[in-house]
């Protein structure tokens, strides 16, 4: 009996890490949330905080004085949320050009961005719901100090945070800041994606039909972002079938576009089979190295450009990039084979192996780099690193890259006709 090496689906792990994803990097949820509790906080503090007496040196003891304050906090701190706003569009204009647009997630998902707009707009509307409840919720006369306490205390907040946050974005604007970002993100990602071979175990292969029921993709055009493997590995258990994806993570899906096959038992509905897939309108990393790879490759490109002519952010991407094959390299390629609670293959996915993630590293930065004196030589380097820490299989794609480069070198763009014309829905990843 033939076997295949596959491993059991982790259970929750898909919908929990999309919708972490989601909130990371939604701009506007943390301070949404701010400023609402500010509103609350802002109501409360007049109604119950009005009879609190606080030093009168340090705070206003007269209305209208506590009424200036607080208008000229909430004045100040609409123009902090301004500046906010311009410094971070500059950060994103400026990372789109230089580096690639597929980093500008990088800036959107810093904290301190959210830290920062959220601690000005609750300062914000905090001192504009107190100002509108003076003289009515704390009395015609009454001046609630320790209210207005809280306000002086979230503007020296609002003061500290603008400074972390000017600190933390011109640091981020750094080439080297970037790079390193999508590699500690990537690494994560390919760790899961490559799991260590103690998960798998021998399973007898699935029969697979010559011509299995295909199920299309009856959905508004989207990405496939993650799979939840064990949700599909449940629903083709109860269908008794085995499913095979036609297309892996990443790759972008038009209305009517070939989903997966379905092989023996029943068909599943489309509609469960979509609930299975996390989709959206771009392509994300937590399920998907290849895209790690394809930042850092895109950042080596632009830097190799005429325009740009910056050789050396090329190589410290080409660090990042050995970083991450190094980590593939130590494990196995993952089997796209995932079994049920009773040891049978339910699903078979298609994940890029070593090759594949070899190809989408060098293939591009050859092309452009080839007649740099920095980066052959950078890459002959990894080539030989790379070629002392894999087993003897997974040499070839190695060597195959090595003698290209000395070729292009050589020969520039010196790519095959069929090496240039083969179908791949994500181009080179």
């Amino acid at each position: 009996m033939t076997t295949v090496r596959a491993r059991m689906a982790p259970p929750g792990r898909s919908r929990a890490a999309h919708l972490r994803e989601w909130r990371r990097e939604s701009l506007w949820l943390w301070p949404a949330v701010a400023v609402v509790a500010a509103w609350i906080g802002g109501s409360l503090a007049a109604r119950y905080l009005g009879g609190v007496k606080l030093h009168e040196g340090l705070f206003p003891t007269d209305l209208d004085d506590a009424r200036t304050l607080l208008s000229t906090i909430a004045t100040a701190l609409l123009t902090f949320t301004g500046v906010v706003f311009s410094i971070t569009l500059v950060a994103l204009q400026m990372a789109s050009t230089q580096y690639s647009p597929r980093v500008l997630r990088t800036f959107v998902r810093k904290p301190v961005t959210k830290l920062a707009l959220s601690t000005f707009l609750a300062t914000f509307v905090y001192s504009l719901t107190l100002l509108a409840r003076i003289g009515t919720a704390t009395g015609p006369h009454t001046v609630p100090q320790g209210a207005v306490a809280i306000a002086y205390l979230l503007v020296m907040a609002s003061v500290i945070v603008f400074v972390v946050f000017v600190n933390s974005t011109v640091r981020s604007m750094r080439v080297s800041y970037v790079i390193q970002a999508v590699f500690k993100e990537t690494v994560g990602t390919l760790a899961q994606a490559f799991p260590a071979a103690d998960v798998y175990r021998d399973a007898p292969q699935p029969t697979l039909a010559s011509n299995p029921h295909r199920v299309p993709f009856d959905h508004a055009d989207a990405v496939v972002d993650g799979v939840d493997a064990h949700a599909l590995v449940q629903l083709a258990a109860r269908h008794d079938c085995v499913l095979r994806m036609s297309v892996p993570v990443g790759t972008y899906m038009p209305r009517g576009s070939d989903l997966l096959e379905v092989h023996g038992g029943t068909v599943p509905g489309t509609a469960d089979v979509l609930a299975t897939l996390n989709l959206s309108a771009v392509r994300t990393l937590y399920q998907d190295p290849s895209y790690g790879l394809r930042q850092l490759v895109d950042i080596a490109c632009r830097a190799l450009s005429a325009a740009v002519n910056d050789p050396t952010t090329a190589v410290q991407s080409l660090d990042r990039i050995h970083g991450l094959l190094r980590v593939a390299a130590a494990r196995p390629d993952p089997t796209g084979f995932f079994l049920d609670d009773r040891g049978v293959v339910r699903l078979v996915r298609p994940i890029p192996g070593w090759d594949r993630l070899v190809e989408l590293a060098f293939t591009e930065v050859e092309v452009y780099g080839s007649g740099d004196p920095q980066i052959p030589r950078k890459l002959m380097a990894i080539f030989g690193d790379l070629a002392g820490c894999v087993s003897p299989e997974r040499q070839p794609v190695i060597e195959r890259h090595r003698e290209w480069l000395r070729t292009e070198v050589a020969h520039p763009h010196s790519l095959s006709l069929d090496e240039e014309l083969t179908p791949d829905a994500l181009g080179l990843g």
